[in-house]
């Protein structure tokens, strides 16, 4: 969990939402099963930005709001184009609250597949978890470093945290190893 309180602002349903993006902010909204309606709120662009880059969707996020912290997940993020942020949505989470979150896989050990002239193919980068908001990781770190070509890697094959439900089907392909190709000279 982040230790920094990310700052944000309740924001009137009323206003042009247009008009907040051109001043810097983006609007937002957080949601939860433990609140009593859902909070519109405003948040600055770079405040935003830096939170993105320092966490991930998985990630436990400290939000103030009016001096009080909630904890949230962020749950989505739309985007108009690539680098321009449109709306953001949180979670609130309660310690030990069971929820569904979708974790990426990081994978490790590619260097060592590089150097036997092999490359991962990734075809899903996340995996859909429920349980408990204090067990569900961040993030899952595969280690490749001992496939071979042809190896394929399913989400069976994941070591998941105990009390953690994957909601994935098991049988869902995650990575094929497979060989480089080497482009020949036709002249040589």
């Amino acid at each position: 969990m982040a230790n920094v309180a990310f700052k944000v602002s309740e924001r009137n349903t009323k206003e042009n939402k247009n008009k907040l993006r051109k001043s810097g902010l983006v609007p937002g909204v957080i949601y939860g099963e433990f609140l009593e309606e859902p909070i519109s709120i405003k948040m600055c662009n770079a405040e935003l930005c830096r939170m993105l880059r320092r966490n991930n969707k998985g990630s436990i996020i400290s939000l103030d709001l009016n001096d009080k912290k909630l904890n949230c997940v962020v749950k989505e993020v739309q985007k108009n184009d690539p680098k321009t942020i449109s709306h953001v949505s949180f979670q609130y989470v309660k310690p030990n609250e069971n929820i569904k979150m979708r974790i990426p896989i990081k994978y490790v050990g590619q260097e060592n597949l590089e150097s036997k002239r092999l490359l991962l193919e990734t075809f899903n980068p996340f995996i859909d978890f429920q349980g408990d908001v204090e067990k569900i990781p961040e993030y899952l770190e595969v280690n490749v470093s001992n496939m071979d070509c042809e190896d394929k890697l399913f989400v069976e094959n994941i070591n998941v945290p105990k009390d953690i439900t994957v909601l994935t089907d098991s049988k869902t392909l995650l990575a094929v190893v497979n060989s480089q190709l080497t482009v020949v000279d036709p002249k040589l």
